[in-house]
């Protein structure tokens, strides 16, 4: 709702000596969108709020807005249906390498990247994986590795060795092999770019990025983030944006179609929703209002979800009012899909479901959350024992694998 009233506009360089200079009149109450009740609010007291009237003043312009209906969105699911169900299950977790360290790092194709989809699909259906990099202010990877000159194999140290420029984990030399370099631009961090407030600019940044992406022959970028700046001390806040979720979301909205503007390349905005402190971020619960949730913490991502159209996002750790991001219905499907119309794949943050404590495995199938990072055996258990015994249905797994080869086909 948009509620009847007078709006003030206040200018200045602080609140401290900002002044009333214009207001902006809502004449009438004006339904914005229809959305569904969330469950995981159905215990929680709203918040109630008050509004403050501004007075008229003739000092002042006054503009009068008359605010219009969203268009409502029709989203269809895309059911795959070509392949035998329990096949599709190893597309709902990522790549299971031998070599693949706690952190992911499934990547061994392109050293230090943070994971792929799975390779089960290949031998047998040509299906291919997706490569997926991080990296907050550029792609992040292992600056310099090598390959054995036999076995045409590469030395990898996992993700941890894509980090500070592998200064967290020493390089063992080898013998007979070739030393290869894979130099990234490292661009200004998130919020730095975002004091500029230049779509334009964001949207070259993008460009960038995707010419990187297939330089290095990476798909998915895990990024952009823009979670809200709730609180200065999360550790993360320097690759986020913003406290303002209009600013936040319009910026992800410019780099997001500034990557995707190479076919191949497509980004995976993060992490959806409210992780707003990496202290505890996989055990944190956020208690939270519908209302706050709607208009603070989600309205960046529907923002930048329907003026952009990212190939994906990322769920957070943290549970959002006892319910883990990455097994919540409410976000993965009521309000990402049914309400924005979020086409793309939905996948966890990396090892999501490894503590005791953390989401359930196919609880995120069910959820909507398509794709578990980086991926283990026991995802792949925990799915399959949950299907024969009637907890998650063949028609949601085939949601999530459609959409995941629907991501496939777009990318490669």
């Amino acid at each position: 709702m948009i509620e009847e009233g007078n709006y003030g506009i206040w200018i200045g360089n602080c609140l401290d000596t900002a002044k009333l200079s214009a207001q902006i009149k809502i004449e009438s109450d004006v339904e914005l969108e229809e959305t569904e009740k969330l469950e995981f609010q159905s215990d929680l007291i709203e918040n109630q709020y008050k509004r403050q009237m501004v007075q008229e003043d003739k000092q002042f312009s006054t503009c009068i807005f008359v605010p219009k209906k969203e268009k409502s969105i029709a989203y269809r699911d895309v059911l795959e249906e070509k392949y035998e169900v329990e096949e599709l299950i190893p597309l709902l977790y990522g790549n299971i390498s031998e070599t693949t360290s706690t952190l992911g790092a499934a990547g061994i194709k392109v050293p230090g990247t943070a994971g792929e989809t799975t390779e089960a699909l290949f031998d047998k259906y040509k299906i291919p994986s997706l490569i997926m990099a991080d990296g907050p202010a550029g792609i992040r990877l292992q600056q310099c590795y090598e390959v054995d000159r036999k076995t045409d194999t590469v030395y990898g140290i996992g993700v941890l060795g894509a980090l500070e420029n592998g200064f967290l984990v020493k390089q063992e030399k080898h013998e007979n092999t070739d030393t290869y370099y894979q130099f990234c631009t490292a661009f200004p961090v998130g919020t730095v770019l975002a004091q500029a407030w230049n779509v334009e600019l964001m949207e070259e940044f993008g460009k960038k990025i995707a010419d990187e992406m297939e330089e290095f022959h990476i798909q998915l970028w895990l990024a952009p983030g823009l979670n809200i700046h709730r609180n200065p001390l999360c550790g993360r806040n320097f690759e986020y944006y913003s406290e303002d979720p209009i600013l936040a979301g319009t910026l992800t909205a410019a780099v997001t179609k500034g990557v995707q503007s190479k076919k191949s390349c497509g980004v995976t905005i993060k992490h959806f929703a409210c992780n707003n402190q990496e202290d505890n971020r996989m055990g944190v619960d956020v208690h939270i209002s519908e209302r706050a949730l709607r208009e603070i913490y989600l309205r960046g991502f529907e923002i930048a979800v329907k003026n952009s159209n990212p190939v994906a996002m990322m769920s957070s750790y943290n549970l959002v009012n006892g319910v883990h991001a990455a097994n919540s219905k409410d976000l993965c499907t009521k309000i990402a899909r049914e309400e924005w119309g979020v086409e793309g794949v939905i996948m966890s943050d990396w090892n999501t479901t490894v503590p005791e404590d953390g989401s359930i495995p196919w609880k995120c199938v069910a959820a909507g959350n398509d794709i578990i990072m980086p991926g283990n055996m026991d995802d792949d258990k925990n799915i399959r024992e949950a299907y024969h015994l009637g907890k998650i249905s063949e028609e949601e797994i085939r949601k999530s694998a459609g959409r995941i080869l629907k991501m496939i086909e777009k990318l490669v």
